[in-house]
């Protein structure tokens, strides 16, 4: 096959995406349309059993005959019976159509699958001609290519695993950030309304979650400045903590600068949680521009490296 052969082939294979994409869309029409059968169906027989039971000799029909209502009853069950078999009937043959659509399309997908499976064969051949002569300049470039390849997955790996990394973190700050201005709001009652033992219990729940989160962000932060390094991005991060004697102090001394001790640690908390997720958030900006632009690069690696089999005719 010559190269302008495989180019024509090429460019027909260009729809395949297109029609790949219009048999998806047809499959969900055909289920769909087969569904309404089946409840068109379903209608249709329980309009025709209206019809069987209406003509049957019973008390009620005995009863409409003599008050002239039978004729006009059983026009009206049979009119809906009719109305059923249309419904049913036009459903039936929208069926036909799309199956109709849906093989014609498979046969042109067949033929593009047959073609698809030449250019891959015969891009195999070249591919292989290419490593098989290793004194000539495509071979050089070939290797370079995956060379380059191998080097730009690698990176790609990394910031996908930092970004991960990063919106664990992201995850873990907002569940402790929750906490705290749920604490916060129960401490400011405390302050001006004395809440009592309740809002007490309440706000030390809110503390204790705050810091269990807070002890998770630890973790998280320091595995997402390893995941940083390993993309050569460097950050310091510095977590906050819950002051473990507030809660005892408060506990035992109730009084409105103990409180105020509590509401004013709880607050300073929640700024350094904020200015960390800022900084997260700027980091993982940083992470997501440079995962596009690896993936930009890899897939400019992948066209080289198509363009370089291409040109070699065997």
């Amino acid at each position: 096959m010559d190269n302008k052969q495989l180019q024509e082939i090429k460019d027909r294979l260009e729809v395949l995406p297109v029609l790949e994409h219009r048999m998806e869309n047809i499959r969900g029409k055909v289920s769909d349309a087969k569904a309404n059968v089946n409840t068109l169906l379903h209608k249709f027989e329980a309009e025709s059993l209206d019809v069987e039971n209406i003509k049957k000799d019973s008390l009620a029909n005995s009863l409409r005959k003599i008050l002239g209502k039978y004729e006009g009853k059983v026009n009206k069950e049979t009119q809906e019976m009719f109305a059923a078999k249309m419904d049913y009937d036009r459903a039936t043959e929208n069926v036909c159509v799309l199956l109709k659509q849906e093989s014609e399309l498979n046969v042109k997908l067949s033929e593009l699958y047959e073609l698809k499976r030449t250019v891959e064969d015969e891009l195999a051949k070249r591919e292989e001609s290419i490593k098989n002569n290793i004194s000539a300049e495509s071979y050089k470039t070939y290797m370079e290519l995956g060379q380059e390849h191998k080097f730009l997955s690698g990176q790609l790996v990394e910031a996908e695993e930092a970004i991960r990394a990063g919106n664990n973190v992201l995850i873990t700050a907002n569940n402790a950030m929750e906490h705290l201005n749920k604490a916060e709001d129960l401490a400011t009652l405390d302050v001006w309304l004395d809440g009592g033992i309740l809002t007490h219990s309440a706000k030390y729940n809110h503390i204790e979650e705050a810091q269990r989160n807070f002890n998770i962000l630890n973790s998280q932060v320091k595995a997402f400045e390893n995941e940083l390094k390993d993309v050569n991005l460097q950050a310091s991060y510095l977590s906050s903590e819950i002051d473990s004697t507030t809660r005892a102090v408060d506990f035992w001394f109730d009084n409105i600068f103990t409180d105020l001790k509590v509401r004013d640690r709880i607050r300073s908390d929640a700024e350094s949680l904020r200015n960390l997720m800022d900084k997260i958030n700027k980091t993982l900006r940083i992470l997501e521009t440079n995962r596009k632009e690896l993936k930009k690069n890899l897939s400019d690696n992948e066209s080289r490296k198509a363009d370089l089999i291409s040109s070699i005719e065997i």
